[in-house]
């Protein structure tokens, strides 16, 4: 294993409380391989068999569901040492619900999923950890499916609550474009401008470019 990989795997929380010596060892007794991705490229397409554990080492991915019209809902980014899509890999419908396409030159580690079960079953910390990221990942969808079904100006101001935690700063700075925005709360891009807008008038938000400071939300 390269050092460059091992860095990577590092930053997964599933390896959390592992030393590097330990990673290796575990690493050492299941094949993997990783896959290099150019920007645009797709990891996998929503109806395909979730066959693998994903581990993005290097780069970023989003991960979006098609709508109605060629519309396409932005559910995820992901950046190094996250897992996508974990939870497919033990359930009864194993297709992914969405697709995962890369926003830049990306590597992911990929374990079949017999050899994931195996590594899980080598080490009870791995199950812990396992455990703590479907974990999250649950509390993180129940969240993000209440978004869905709020109002556009509920969307904007949840989301800016939620950068404002992030980023620790009343003047947040938005981490992607307005279209990008507006794919990610499933809307059109001319009515998160709007709600921008209103929230702005409404002395809520002080617009500046990409920051944002947040006055009374």
């Amino acid at each position: 294993m390269d050092i460059e990989t091992l860095e990577g795997i590092r930053k997964c929380p599933l390896f959390k409380g592992l030393t590097d010596n330990e990673i290796m060892d575990l690493m050492h007794t299941i094949r993997y391989r990783v896959t290099r991705l150019c920007k645009g490229d797709f990891l996998f397409v929503a109806g395909e068999d979730c066959l693998h554990a994903n581990i993005l080492l290097d780069g970023e991915v989003v991960a979006y569901l098609e709508g109605a019209s060629d519309r396409y809902i932005r559910m995820s980014t992901f950046h190094a040492g996250n897992m996508f899509a974990p939870a497919f890999l033990f359930a009864q419908d194993r297709r992914y619900p969405v697709t995962v396409q890369a926003t830049t030159n990306t590597k992911v580690l990929r374990i079949l999923s017999a050899d994931f079960e195996r590594l899980l079953e080598l080490d009870a910390r791995l199950s812990k950890n396992f455990t703590f990221i479907l974990s999250n990942l649950i509390a993180g969808l129940t969240k993000k499916v209440g978004m869905l079904l709020s109002s556009v100006r509920d969307k904007i101001i949840f989301f800016l609550k939620e950068q404002q935690r992030h980023q620790k700063s009343s003047t947040i700075t938005l981490p992607m474009s307005r279209q990008e925005l507006a794919d990610h709360f499933g809307i059109q891009k001319y009515s998160l401008q709007r709600a921008l807008n209103e929230l702005q008038e409404s002395g809520a938000i002080r617009i500046d470019g990409k920051k944002i400071e947040l006055l009374k939300l």
